[in-house]
């Protein structure tokens, strides 16, 4: 799964702001928004905002703009030095996720059994009658200690039949920005609205009672997806306390 991000780093905070779109138009957007952010503290007067396209040349005023309010001379330098000497910049990158590993869908006495199966196999290792099942025939070494750790807490995370999956979608001008569940998911999004998209951004989406429509569709799965079930808990006891307000 091919996804974007954009990233940005402003002078006055240390951490790097990072955002992921499953299109490039979108990640523009994001971009053209860091940049002007940016123009806005450093100058608001002198750096009005910039359109999406505009983007990166907007950026590379800002730092220079930057430069010069910090007594230094931009001169000719190459964006590269430019974002090092002015201590902000806005980047994109593409970047390939793996799909979520799928877990069989099982009842609260079948995952207790796969819990304490694979905690017995971490206290005691495998015993050798079962070490062809473990490694698929040699195939692969067994899962050490750390690794069973993990799928331990993977397989409390995808939950079981009877657990109702909680799904958080955040807008930012009416794009996805992120998406937060409790367990793993895979979400789409499909967005009609097509104009100035790429033909590779299309896809034809099936429809009940007429002929497919174009649409831009975002899968968010895997790494894209931010997995946090004590957030999504906080959220929904927030919201209820809303309600009984």
């Amino acid at each position: 799964m091919l996804i974007y991000v954009t990233s940005g780093r402003h002078f006055a905070h240390p951490s790097i702001l990072r955002r992921h779109f499953g299109t490039f138009r979108a990640a523009r957007e994001a971009a053209a928004e860091m940049v002007n952010l940016l123009r806005d503290s450093i100058d608001r007067d002198r750096l009005p905002p910039v359109p999406t396209d505009g983007w990166q040349q907007g950026l590379h005023e800002a730092q220079r703009e930057r430069l010069l309010q910090e007594s230094h001379d931009p001169g000719s330098l190459a964006s590269e030095d430019l974002a090092a000497k002015a201590d902000c910049n806005v980047w994109i990158e593409r970047a390939h996720v793996e799909d979520p590993i799928s877990f069989p869908v099982v009842d609260d006495r079948e995952l207790g059994a796969l819990l304490a199966a694979l905690r017995l196999l971490q206290q005691q290792g495998c015993p050798e009658e079962l070490l062809d099942v473990a490694t698929d025939g040699a195939a692969f070494r067994t899962m050490d200690t750390s690794e069973i750790d993990a799928l331990c807490e993977r397989l409390n995370a995808a939950g079981t039949s009877t657990e109702i999956p909680r799904i958080v979608v955040a807008l930012e001008g009416g794009l996805v920005s992120g998406v937060v569940t409790n367990r793993p998911v895979i979400l789409h999004t499909v967005d009609y609205d097509t104009e100035g998209a790429d033909d590779d951004d299309i896809t034809l989406v099936p429809q009940d009672d007429h002929d497919p429509v174009e649409a831009i569709v975002n899968q968010w799965a895997g790494d894209a997806l931010t997995l946090d079930p004590d957030w999504i808990a906080r959220l929904e006891a927030a919201i209820a306390d809303t309600s009984e307000a």
